[in-house]
Protein backbone atom coordinates (compact mmCIF):
# COMPACT_ATOMS: atom_id res chain seq x y z
CA UNK A 1 0.00 0.00 0.00
CA UNK A 2 2.86 2.45 0.62
CA UNK A 3 4.43 1.84 -2.49
CA UNK A 4 1.24 2.42 -4.33
CA UNK A 5 0.74 5.93 -2.28
CA UNK A 6 3.77 6.84 -3.26
CA UNK A 7 3.37 6.22 -7.04
CA UNK A 8 0.09 7.89 -7.14
CA UNK A 9 1.88 11.15 -5.85
CA UNK A 10 4.40 11.09 -8.33
CA UNK A 11 1.77 10.72 -10.79
CA UNK A 12 -0.09 13.77 -9.25
CA UNK A 13 2.96 15.78 -9.65
CA UNK A 14 3.38 14.85 -13.04
CA UNK A 15 1.68 17.84 -14.84
CA UNK A 16 2.35 18.76 -18.20
CA UNK A 17 4.08 21.98 -17.35
CA UNK A 18 6.68 19.80 -15.28
CA UNK A 19 6.46 16.74 -17.84
CA UNK A 20 7.50 19.08 -20.57
CA UNK A 21 10.63 21.04 -18.47
CA UNK A 22 11.95 17.80 -17.61
CA UNK A 23 12.43 16.91 -21.15
CA UNK A 24 12.78 19.93 -22.48
CA UNK A 25 10.32 20.87 -24.47
CA UNK A 26 7.54 23.66 -24.11
CA UNK A 27 4.35 22.83 -23.04
CA UNK A 28 3.00 23.41 -26.14
CA UNK A 29 4.21 20.81 -27.58
CA UNK A 30 2.60 18.65 -25.21
CA UNK A 31 -0.71 19.64 -26.18
CA UNK A 32 0.41 19.16 -29.71
CA UNK A 33 1.00 15.89 -29.00
CA UNK A 34 -2.27 15.11 -27.42
CA UNK A 35 -4.50 16.80 -30.17
CA UNK A 36 -2.92 14.62 -32.47
CA UNK A 37 -2.90 11.36 -30.36
CA UNK A 38 0.62 10.76 -30.23
CA UNK A 39 0.20 11.20 -26.12
CA UNK A 40 -2.20 11.75 -24.24
CA UNK A 41 -2.58 12.52 -20.30
CA UNK A 42 -4.08 9.71 -18.14
CA UNK A 43 -6.23 12.50 -16.15
CA UNK A 44 -7.82 15.83 -15.96
CA UNK A 45 -7.51 17.25 -12.36
CA UNK A 46 -10.90 18.68 -11.24
CA UNK A 47 -11.14 18.96 -15.10
CA UNK A 48 -8.59 21.52 -15.01
CA UNK A 49 -5.07 19.86 -14.77
CA UNK A 50 -3.43 17.14 -17.50
CA UNK A 51 -1.35 14.64 -15.56
CA UNK A 52 0.84 12.14 -16.76
CA UNK A 53 1.74 8.60 -15.67
CA UNK A 54 4.95 6.10 -15.48
CA UNK A 55 3.64 4.94 -19.40
CA UNK A 56 3.08 8.25 -20.12
CA UNK A 57 6.54 9.19 -19.38
CA UNK A 58 8.05 6.51 -20.86
CA UNK A 59 6.58 6.76 -24.17
CA UNK A 60 7.25 10.62 -24.36
CA UNK A 61 10.91 9.69 -23.59
CA UNK A 62 10.48 6.93 -26.57
CA UNK A 63 9.01 10.18 -28.87
CA UNK A 64 12.29 12.22 -28.08
CA UNK A 65 14.33 9.26 -29.06
CA UNK A 66 12.93 8.52 -32.13
CA UNK A 67 12.15 12.46 -32.90
CA UNK A 68 16.59 12.54 -32.24
CA UNK A 69 16.54 9.97 -35.20
CA UNK A 70 14.81 12.63 -37.70
CA UNK A 71 11.54 10.18 -37.46
CA UNK A 72 8.07 12.58 -38.11
CA UNK A 73 5.57 12.82 -35.80
CA UNK A 74 3.21 10.45 -37.75
CA UNK A 75 5.60 7.44 -38.23
CA UNK A 76 6.46 7.58 -34.56
CA UNK A 77 3.04 7.03 -33.79
CA UNK A 78 3.07 4.01 -36.31
CA UNK A 79 5.63 3.09 -34.75
CA UNK A 80 4.74 3.17 -30.80
CA UNK A 81 1.40 2.07 -31.91
CA UNK A 82 1.86 -0.64 -34.49
CA UNK A 83 3.58 -4.50 -34.65
CA UNK A 84 7.34 -4.99 -34.63
CA UNK A 85 7.27 -5.43 -38.63
CA UNK A 86 6.03 -2.14 -39.44
CA UNK A 87 8.61 -0.76 -37.31
CA UNK A 88 11.43 -2.02 -39.37
CA UNK A 89 9.98 -0.55 -42.40
CA UNK A 90 9.78 2.58 -41.37
CA UNK A 91 13.53 2.53 -40.20
CA UNK A 92 14.06 1.01 -43.33
CA UNK A 93 12.72 3.80 -45.02
CA UNK A 94 14.46 6.88 -42.36
CA UNK A 95 18.16 4.77 -43.20
CA UNK A 96 17.19 5.36 -47.19
CA UNK A 97 17.00 9.28 -46.64
CA UNK A 98 20.09 9.55 -44.45
CA UNK A 99 21.87 7.10 -47.12
CA UNK A 100 20.62 9.46 -49.64
CA UNK A 101 21.26 12.52 -48.27
CA UNK A 102 25.13 11.01 -47.62
CA UNK A 103 25.20 10.62 -51.24
CA UNK A 104 24.26 14.24 -51.65
CA UNK A 105 26.58 15.42 -48.68
CA UNK A 106 29.78 13.74 -50.94
CA UNK A 107 29.07 14.77 -54.24
CA UNK A 108 29.07 18.27 -52.90
CA UNK A 109 32.39 17.58 -51.11
CA UNK A 110 33.29 16.58 -54.56
CA UNK A 111 32.50 19.47 -56.09
CA UNK A 112 34.26 22.23 -53.69
CA UNK A 113 36.98 20.29 -54.01
CA UNK A 114 37.03 20.06 -57.58
CA UNK A 115 36.55 23.73 -57.50
CA UNK A 116 39.52 24.86 -55.44
CA UNK A 117 42.14 22.35 -56.67
CA UNK A 118 41.32 23.69 -60.37
CA UNK A 119 41.20 27.62 -59.56
CA UNK A 120 44.11 28.74 -57.90
CA UNK A 121 44.43 31.96 -59.93
CA UNK A 122 40.95 32.84 -59.33
CA UNK A 123 41.04 35.95 -57.05
CA UNK A 124 38.14 35.86 -54.47
CA UNK A 125 39.14 38.24 -51.62
CA UNK A 126 36.14 40.13 -50.40
CA UNK A 127 32.34 39.61 -51.09
CA UNK A 128 31.98 36.90 -53.64
CA UNK A 129 28.99 37.18 -55.92
CA UNK A 130 26.97 35.75 -58.13
CA UNK A 131 28.67 36.82 -61.09
CA UNK A 132 32.36 35.55 -59.30
CA UNK A 133 30.74 32.04 -58.49
CA UNK A 134 29.74 31.80 -61.97
CA UNK A 135 32.90 32.41 -62.72
CA UNK A 136 34.67 30.02 -60.54
CA UNK A 137 32.67 27.16 -61.82
CA UNK A 138 33.39 27.45 -65.27
CA UNK A 139 37.27 28.14 -64.76
CA UNK A 140 36.61 24.28 -63.20
CA UNK A 141 35.11 23.09 -66.28
CA UNK A 142 31.78 22.78 -64.71
CA UNK A 143 28.80 23.42 -67.73
CA UNK A 144 25.33 24.74 -67.27
CA UNK A 145 24.57 21.07 -66.74
CA UNK A 146 26.41 20.40 -63.99
CA UNK A 147 25.69 24.15 -62.16
CA UNK A 148 22.32 23.38 -62.43
CA UNK A 149 23.29 19.48 -60.53
CA UNK A 150 24.40 21.05 -57.69
CA UNK A 151 21.55 23.50 -57.24
CA UNK A 152 19.64 20.64 -57.53
CA UNK A 153 21.56 18.62 -54.73
CA UNK A 154 22.08 21.34 -52.86
CA UNK A 155 18.14 22.28 -52.41
CA UNK A 156 17.46 18.69 -52.15
CA UNK A 157 19.52 18.17 -49.06
CA UNK A 158 19.60 21.30 -47.09
CA UNK A 159 17.42 23.81 -48.69
CA UNK A 160 17.87 26.50 -45.90
CA UNK A 161 21.50 26.12 -46.30
CA UNK A 162 20.91 26.95 -49.95
CA UNK A 163 18.92 29.87 -49.24
CA UNK A 164 21.78 31.34 -47.17
CA UNK A 165 24.53 30.97 -49.50
CA UNK A 166 22.14 32.56 -52.45
CA UNK A 167 21.56 35.66 -50.30
CA UNK A 168 25.47 35.75 -49.37
CA UNK A 169 25.98 35.60 -53.50
CA UNK A 170 24.00 39.18 -52.74
CA UNK A 171 21.65 37.77 -55.31
CA UNK A 172 18.13 39.71 -55.54
CA UNK A 173 15.03 37.83 -53.27
CA UNK A 174 12.93 37.03 -56.39
CA UNK A 175 15.55 35.51 -58.52
CA UNK A 176 16.36 33.48 -55.84
CA UNK A 177 12.86 32.41 -55.23
CA UNK A 178 13.12 31.56 -59.26
CA UNK A 179 16.63 29.43 -58.94
CA UNK A 180 15.24 27.28 -55.61
CA UNK A 181 12.22 26.62 -57.71
CA UNK A 182 14.04 25.72 -60.74
CA UNK A 183 15.70 23.57 -58.41
CA UNK A 184 13.56 21.20 -57.71
CA UNK A 185 11.02 21.41 -60.78
CA UNK A 186 13.43 22.07 -63.90
CA UNK A 187 10.25 21.28 -66.47
CA UNK A 188 8.22 23.98 -65.37
CA UNK A 189 11.14 26.47 -65.05
CA UNK A 190 12.89 25.70 -68.23
CA UNK A 191 9.91 27.06 -69.82
CA UNK A 192 10.85 30.58 -68.79
CA UNK A 193 14.71 30.43 -68.24
CA UNK A 194 15.83 32.43 -71.51
CA UNK A 195 13.24 34.43 -70.69
CA UNK A 196 12.94 34.96 -66.70
CA UNK A 197 13.30 38.44 -66.94
CA UNK A 198 10.39 39.17 -68.92
CA UNK A 199 7.94 36.71 -67.27
CA UNK A 200 9.02 38.27 -63.75
CA UNK A 201 8.23 41.94 -64.92
CA UNK A 202 4.63 40.14 -66.09
CA UNK A 203 4.13 38.69 -63.27
CA UNK A 204 4.83 42.00 -61.09
CA UNK A 205 2.78 43.75 -64.05
CA UNK A 206 -0.19 42.10 -63.59
CA UNK A 207 0.00 41.70 -59.63
CA UNK A 208 0.81 45.44 -59.12
CA UNK A 209 -2.77 46.12 -60.37
CA UNK A 210 -4.64 43.88 -58.06
CA UNK A 211 -6.33 44.64 -54.85
CA UNK A 212 -5.43 41.80 -53.19
CA UNK A 213 -1.96 39.74 -53.57
CA UNK A 214 -2.37 36.75 -52.04
CA UNK A 215 -5.51 34.43 -49.94
CA UNK A 216 -6.87 36.25 -46.99
CA UNK A 217 -9.95 38.20 -45.61
CA UNK A 218 -10.35 40.61 -42.59
CA UNK A 219 -12.03 37.80 -40.91
CA UNK A 220 -8.50 35.69 -40.85
CA UNK A 221 -6.95 38.77 -39.92
CA UNK A 222 -8.84 39.63 -36.97
CA UNK A 223 -8.90 35.67 -36.24
CA UNK A 224 -5.52 35.85 -35.86
CA UNK A 225 -5.25 38.93 -34.00
CA UNK A 226 -7.72 38.03 -30.90
CA UNK A 227 -6.01 34.59 -30.26
CA UNK A 228 -2.66 36.82 -29.46
CA UNK A 229 -4.58 37.95 -26.24
CA UNK A 230 -4.96 41.71 -24.45
CA UNK A 231 -2.30 43.56 -26.68
CA UNK A 232 -0.79 46.73 -24.63
CA UNK A 233 -1.60 49.86 -26.24
CA UNK A 234 0.88 51.89 -29.23
CA UNK A 235 2.90 48.18 -29.73
CA UNK A 236 5.11 48.58 -32.58
CA UNK A 237 4.33 45.89 -35.81
CA UNK A 238 6.24 45.20 -38.41
CA UNK A 239 4.69 43.95 -41.08
CA UNK A 240 6.58 41.75 -44.36
CA UNK A 241 5.80 41.51 -47.41
CA UNK A 242 2.74 43.61 -46.65
CA UNK A 243 1.71 44.06 -50.58
CA UNK A 244 -1.37 46.11 -50.86
CA UNK A 245 -1.74 46.45 -46.91
CA UNK A 246 -5.10 45.20 -47.01
CA UNK A 247 -4.47 43.44 -43.59
CA UNK A 248 -2.38 46.11 -42.39
CA UNK A 249 -5.33 48.28 -42.74
CA UNK A 250 -7.05 45.85 -40.63
CA UNK A 251 -4.35 45.71 -37.95
CA UNK A 252 -4.44 49.55 -37.87
CA UNK A 253 -8.07 49.93 -37.42
CA UNK A 254 -8.15 47.36 -34.57
CA UNK A 255 -5.33 48.16 -32.25
CA UNK A 256 -3.48 51.67 -31.17
CA UNK A 257 -0.26 50.07 -32.85
CA UNK A 258 2.33 52.15 -35.01
CA UNK A 259 2.76 49.60 -38.36
CA UNK A 260 5.83 49.49 -40.57
CA UNK A 261 4.95 48.00 -43.78
CA UNK A 262 7.96 46.48 -45.47
CA UNK A 263 7.83 44.98 -49.41
CA UNK A 264 9.76 45.43 -52.13
CA UNK A 265 7.30 47.07 -54.86
CA UNK A 266 7.28 50.63 -55.14
CA UNK A 267 3.61 49.94 -56.63
CA UNK A 268 2.19 48.37 -54.38
CA UNK A 269 3.02 50.89 -51.43
CA UNK A 270 1.80 53.64 -52.89
CA UNK A 271 -1.29 51.28 -53.25
CA UNK A 272 -1.02 50.91 -49.39
CA UNK A 273 -0.38 54.52 -48.90
CA UNK A 274 -3.36 55.60 -50.31
CA UNK A 275 -5.70 53.15 -48.84
CA UNK A 276 -4.66 54.12 -45.65
CA UNK A 277 -5.15 57.65 -45.77
CA UNK A 278 -8.54 56.83 -47.21
CA UNK A 279 -8.97 55.07 -43.80
CA UNK A 280 -7.40 57.51 -41.49
CA UNK A 281 -4.27 55.18 -41.15
CA UNK A 282 -2.12 57.07 -42.86
CA UNK A 283 -0.21 58.57 -39.33
CA UNK A 284 0.35 55.43 -37.57
CA UNK A 285 1.78 53.02 -40.86
CA UNK A 286 5.28 53.62 -42.13
CA UNK A 287 5.83 52.09 -45.60
CA UNK A 288 9.31 51.25 -46.18
CA UNK A 289 10.51 49.52 -49.25
CA UNK A 290 13.24 46.78 -48.36
CA UNK A 291 14.41 43.42 -48.87
CA UNK A 292 12.80 40.77 -46.44
CA UNK A 293 16.71 38.91 -46.57
CA UNK A 294 17.88 42.04 -45.26
CA UNK A 295 15.37 44.64 -43.07
CA UNK A 296 17.92 46.44 -41.29
CA UNK A 297 15.92 47.29 -38.07
CA UNK A 298 17.74 46.85 -34.77
CA UNK A 299 17.36 43.77 -32.67
CA UNK A 300 14.41 43.45 -30.74
CA UNK A 301 12.38 46.58 -31.88
CA UNK A 302 8.82 45.05 -32.20
CA UNK A 303 6.38 43.46 -30.61
CA UNK A 304 4.60 41.88 -33.33
CA UNK A 305 6.00 40.72 -36.95
CA UNK A 306 3.35 39.90 -39.05
CA UNK A 307 3.58 38.07 -42.35
CA UNK A 308 0.36 36.99 -44.26
CA UNK A 309 1.54 34.54 -47.09
CA UNK A 310 4.65 36.20 -47.44
CA UNK A 311 7.67 34.36 -45.56
CA UNK A 312 8.02 31.65 -48.37
CA UNK A 313 9.69 34.43 -50.61
CA UNK A 314 12.93 33.97 -48.38
CA UNK A 315 12.30 30.47 -47.70
CA UNK A 316 9.85 29.28 -44.82
CA UNK A 317 12.25 27.85 -42.54
CA UNK A 318 14.93 30.62 -43.28
CA UNK A 319 11.91 33.18 -41.95
CA UNK A 320 11.67 31.78 -38.89
CA UNK A 321 15.09 31.86 -37.83
CA UNK A 322 15.94 35.65 -39.47
CA UNK A 323 12.64 37.16 -37.93
CA UNK A 324 13.33 35.96 -34.35
CA UNK A 325 15.99 38.82 -33.94
CA UNK A 326 13.22 41.56 -34.55
CA UNK A 327 10.69 40.72 -32.52
CA UNK A 328 11.08 41.37 -28.05
CA UNK A 329 11.11 38.91 -25.70
CA UNK A 330 7.62 38.54 -24.48
CA UNK A 331 6.83 39.73 -28.58
CA UNK A 332 4.75 37.21 -31.06
CA UNK A 333 4.88 35.90 -34.71
CA UNK A 334 1.95 35.82 -36.89
CA UNK A 335 2.53 34.12 -39.84
CA UNK A 336 0.32 32.28 -42.95
CA UNK A 337 1.81 29.77 -44.73
CA UNK A 338 0.61 26.90 -48.01
CA UNK A 339 0.35 23.66 -46.41
CA UNK A 340 -1.20 20.10 -46.61
CA UNK A 341 -3.81 19.92 -44.69
CA UNK A 342 -4.58 16.51 -45.01
CA UNK A 343 -2.12 13.30 -45.35
CA UNK A 344 -4.10 12.48 -48.34
CA UNK A 345 -2.13 14.28 -51.31
CA UNK A 346 -3.60 13.65 -54.81
CA UNK A 347 -1.19 12.68 -57.31
CA UNK A 348 -1.82 15.92 -59.49
CA UNK A 349 -1.61 18.50 -56.73
CA UNK A 350 1.45 16.88 -55.45
CA UNK A 351 3.14 17.22 -58.73
CA UNK A 352 1.87 20.64 -59.10
CA UNK A 353 2.86 22.08 -55.89
CA UNK A 354 6.25 19.83 -55.81
CA UNK A 355 7.04 21.73 -58.84
CA UNK A 356 5.53 25.34 -57.56
CA UNK A 357 6.40 25.29 -53.78
CA UNK A 358 8.62 22.87 -53.36
CA UNK A 359 9.42 23.65 -49.46
CA UNK A 360 5.15 23.40 -49.09
CA UNK A 361 5.15 21.36 -45.93
CA UNK A 362 2.22 19.48 -43.78
CA UNK A 363 0.72 21.69 -40.37
CA UNK A 364 2.21 19.60 -38.58
CA UNK A 365 5.97 19.90 -39.81
CA UNK A 366 5.60 23.44 -39.60
CA UNK A 367 5.26 23.09 -36.33
CA UNK A 368 8.06 21.28 -36.07
CA UNK A 369 9.95 23.73 -37.46
CA UNK A 370 8.48 26.55 -35.27
CA UNK A 371 9.75 25.09 -32.27
CA UNK A 372 13.04 23.86 -33.83
CA UNK A 373 14.20 27.61 -34.03
CA UNK A 374 13.19 28.61 -30.55
CA UNK A 375 9.26 29.49 -30.64
CA UNK A 376 6.39 28.52 -28.83
CA UNK A 377 3.16 28.09 -31.03
CA UNK A 378 -0.21 29.82 -28.90
CA UNK A 379 -2.37 28.92 -31.53
CA UNK A 380 -3.17 27.89 -34.80
CA UNK A 381 -6.25 27.43 -37.57
CA UNK A 382 -6.83 26.69 -41.14
CA UNK A 383 -8.03 29.58 -43.19
CA UNK A 384 -11.72 28.98 -45.21
CA UNK A 385 -11.73 28.48 -48.91
CA UNK A 386 -13.10 31.68 -49.05
CA UNK A 387 -9.89 33.91 -48.16
CA UNK A 388 -8.89 31.86 -51.53
CA UNK A 389 -12.03 32.23 -53.77
CA UNK A 390 -14.05 35.31 -52.23
CA UNK A 391 -11.21 38.35 -53.31
CA UNK A 392 -7.98 36.99 -54.33
CA UNK A 393 -8.84 33.99 -57.17
CA UNK A 394 -12.00 36.17 -58.18
CA UNK A 395 -9.66 39.10 -58.67
CA UNK A 396 -7.41 36.86 -60.55
CA UNK A 397 -10.39 35.67 -62.87
CA UNK A 398 -11.85 39.05 -63.62
CA UNK A 399 -8.49 40.67 -64.31
CA UNK A 400 -6.19 37.76 -66.06
CA UNK A 401 -8.35 38.02 -69.83
CA UNK A 402 -7.58 41.85 -70.56
CA UNK A 403 -3.89 41.40 -69.24
CA UNK A 404 -3.88 38.51 -71.73
CA UNK A 405 -5.18 40.44 -74.57
CA UNK A 406 -2.90 43.92 -73.75
CA UNK A 407 0.27 40.95 -73.40
CA UNK A 408 -0.90 38.62 -75.95
CA UNK A 409 2.52 39.49 -78.21
CA UNK A 410 5.14 38.92 -75.52
CA UNK A 411 4.69 34.77 -75.35
CA UNK A 412 5.66 34.47 -71.71
CA UNK A 413 2.03 35.87 -70.75
CA UNK A 414 0.75 32.55 -71.80
CA UNK A 415 2.95 30.79 -69.30
CA UNK A 416 1.80 32.93 -66.61
CA UNK A 417 -1.88 32.84 -67.79
CA UNK A 418 -1.46 28.68 -67.46
CA UNK A 419 0.33 28.70 -64.07
CA UNK A 420 -2.37 30.82 -62.37
CA UNK A 421 -5.49 28.93 -63.93
CA UNK A 422 -3.47 25.33 -62.90
CA UNK A 423 -3.42 26.69 -59.56
CA UNK A 424 -7.14 27.69 -59.11
CA UNK A 425 -7.65 24.37 -60.81
CA UNK A 426 -5.50 22.57 -58.28
CA UNK A 427 -7.47 24.04 -55.68
CA UNK A 428 -11.24 24.18 -56.76
CA UNK A 429 -10.17 19.95 -57.24
CA UNK A 430 -8.58 19.59 -54.10
CA UNK A 431 -9.86 21.82 -51.30
CA UNK A 432 -9.71 19.11 -48.77
CA UNK A 433 -5.86 18.39 -49.46
CA UNK A 434 -4.08 21.99 -49.49
CA UNK A 435 -4.77 25.47 -47.84
CA UNK A 436 -3.54 28.25 -46.26
CA UNK A 437 -2.57 27.96 -41.96
CA UNK A 438 -2.41 30.60 -39.95
CA UNK A 439 0.24 30.07 -36.99
CA UNK A 440 0.76 32.37 -33.90
CA UNK A 441 4.11 31.62 -31.71
CA UNK A 442 6.33 33.49 -29.20
CA UNK A 443 9.58 32.94 -28.38
CA UNK A 444 10.16 29.65 -25.47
Amino acid sequence: MKTKKITETNSKNRTVGRLAKKFGLSRSTLLYYDSIGLLSPSSHLKGEYRTYSNEEEERLSQICHYRKAGIPLKDIKKILDAPGNEISSILESRLKELNDEIGSLHEQRQFISGILKNTPNVNISGQLSKELWTELLRSSGFSEDDMHEWHKAFEKSHPDKHQQFLEYLQIPEDEIALIRKWSVGPQLILKIKDASERYMNLFFKFFDQMPKLGPGSTESTLKALSLLGPLKKDINILDIGCGTGTHTIDLCQNTTSHITAVDNREAVLETLKNNAREAGCEDRITTTIGDMNDLGFAPESFDIIWSEGSLFIMGFENGLSKMKDFFKPEGFLAVSELVWTSENKPEEAFKFWTESYPEMKTIEQNIELFEKHGYEIIAHFIQPASDWWDEYYAGIAKKLPEFIEEHKDISEVNILSENLNKEMDMMRKYPDSQGYAFYLARKK
